[in-house]
């Protein structure tokens, strides 16, 4: 699902393995809304996604390490909004948007993410879905699209206290980039 759209808004953020983990320090922050991680959750996580088209049918897998920091709390700067939350076992975030992509072309998404904690272990499942509407030439080329991330993760160790240490500052590409001009 690695759209333009969602490549330029939303740093393929639902092609993102990451996305499928709201807490992820190492990846993506959430959009415009906070979730601060339970002490409950702090640890390294090695964690698998498989993603599917909203039919059911499988389209990649992926797995990665993340470390998640209790008390960090992720925010961002854009103009989307989310809503949710976190305690020792569960979490939810619902993220909605839209935009324009170009004259007479827009986007519109919705992002539904729940998961579960058991112990050193916890499963999650996010829905990305994006629809494009407008009659601007080229607004066509663009598919509606949706998909779902199931994450199953295992905590392999405690989070690294000096890792942990190093503040987590929300920020934009843009603002990023223009740090590096």
């Amino acid at each position: 699902m690695k759209l333009l759209v969602c490549a330029l808004i939303l740093g393929a953020l639902a092609a993102s393995s990451a996305s499928a983990n709201p807490f992820a320090r190492n990846h993506r922050p959430v959009i415009n809304g906070s979730i601060t991680v339970p002490p409950e959750w702090a640890g390294i996580w090695q964690s698998t996604d498989s993603t599917y088209d909203c039919n059911g049918v499988f389209q990649s897998m992926d797995t990665f390490l993340d470390t998640l920091c209790a008390g960090v709390t992720f925010e961002s700067d854009t103009t989307f909004s989310c809503t949710g939350g976190a305690d020792g076992t569960t979490f939810f975030q619902h993220c909605i948007g839209s935009g324009e992509i170009f004259t007479d072309c827009n986007y519109t998404f919705d992002i539904n993410t729940h998961g579960t904690r058991s112990g050193d272990s916890f499963f999650s499942v996010s829905v990305f879905s994006t629809t494009y509407t407008g009659t601007g030439k080229g607004c066509d080329f663009f598919q509606d699209s949706c998909t779902q991330t199931n994450t199953h993760s295992t905590r392999t160790g405690p989070a690294p206290p000096a890792y942990c240490a190093t503040p987590v500052v929300g920020t934009s590409w843009g603002k990023v980039k223009s740090q590096y001009r």
